[in-house]
């Protein structure tokens, strides 16, 4: 941790900094936090304008703005700018997203806390698809099968997230990229009965399954899905309008839920199911709102499917819990 006094006593963390304060903060307040969310947001009191989002074409990434505040942490504002770069993991062997978080005091208008914002993104993004399956998955199980397709950063992130609010033993990956889902796996197998399969096999066989694939065209389909039983579905991958994992007409065969109705039309599969009235802006439901009872499930579909767009208030929450327990790096 550093003080930078030239810059009215900015904190500076360090990754290290802030792996140690996740940590030490642990899972339950992180999700916790992360929930109210989207309670505020369904009450309007947010302020949280879409991200702003530039395409590099040229280089297969992009550059994006999310600032946001909330009425419950009034004295906060914060923004996040953060890339998502899709080459790097291969090509550079840096993570698929890196970014900063600036948290600022509202009154003054002093930067008071930054951080390289990687871990936190991981962090609250599962946290978010803990959320959802906390709310969505309304069957009951002695223990969840827990399916992921994409085992990048992310991956680990949601097994660990989601073991806290629904308890899972079996795992199912899947990847393009099979030596990436074996070392998974093999992280995931001190605590979790992880198995590496085809595609196919981790959505037959998964209560609860995750997508963290950013692709440009869908790879996932409606006819893919299994009918007659129930299922969770958390769509994570496809956060912008340039990617879609999930073909739009899934979305008239699930019970399908957002993070923000603010967002959500401009991600690749909403996007384009709007853009084809497939659905209608009106079908889009929101989460908060469910939890908040404005909403209720649709008992008619057995499959409850989560888009997450990402939505700057979650990255804000966990900024704030960083620097409220930025005293147990002084201990």
């Amino acid at each position: 941790m550093r003080v930078i006094d030239e810059m009215h006593g900015t904190v500076v963390l360090s990754i290290e900094d802030v792996n140690f304060l996740l940590n030490k903060i642990g899972w339950n307040k992180i999700i916790s936090r992360v929930g109210e969310t989207f309670i505020e947001e369904a009450y309007g009191r947010t302020i949280c304008p879409p991200k702003t989002i530039i395409p590099l074409g040229k280089f297969n990434n992009d550059y994006r703005c999310m600032p946001s505040t909330m009425s419950k942490y009034e004295d906060f504002i914060g923004t996040k700018i953060i890339s998502c770069c899709a080459d790097c993991p291969e090509k550079f062997n840096t993570p698929l997203a890196k970014g900063i978080y600036l948290l600022t005091d509202s009154e003054t208008q002093n930067l008071i806390l930054m951080f390289d914002s990687n871990l936190t993104t991981c962090c609250r993004t599962a946290s978010a698809s803990a959320t959802a399956v906390k709310y969505l998955t309304t069957f009951k199980r002695p223990f969840y099968r827990l399916g992921i397709i994409g085992c990048g950063q992310q991956a680990l992130f949601h097994a660990l997230a989601i073991d806290r609010v629904a308890d899972i033993l079996d795992i199912y990956l899947y990847d393009l990229n099979k030596v990436r889902a074996d070392g998974l796996a093999t992280r995931l197998s001190d605590k979790f009965y992880p198995l590496v399969l085809s595609k196919e096999e981790v959505i037959n066989n998964s209560d609860i399954l995750i997508t963290l694939t950013p692709t440009k065209e869908p790879h996932l389909f409606g006819f893919d899905l299994p009918s007659g039983r129930p299922m969770t579905i958390c769509a994570v991958g496809g956060d912008s309008e340039e990617k879609i994992e999930w073909e739009p007409q899934v979305l008239t065969i699930v019970d399908h839920y957002c993070d923000s109705l603010e967002q959500v039309s401009h991600t690749g599969t909403v996007s384009r199911a709007l853009r084809d009235k497939i659905i209608r802006k009106e079908n889009l439901k929101s989460l908060g709102k469910l939890m908040i009872g404005e909403e209720k499930l649709d008992e008619s579909k057995k499959i409850k499917f989560f888009i997450s767009t990402g939505v700057a208030t979650q990255d804000l929450c966990v900024a704030i819990l960083l620097y409220e327990n930025i005293g147990l790096l002084l201990k």
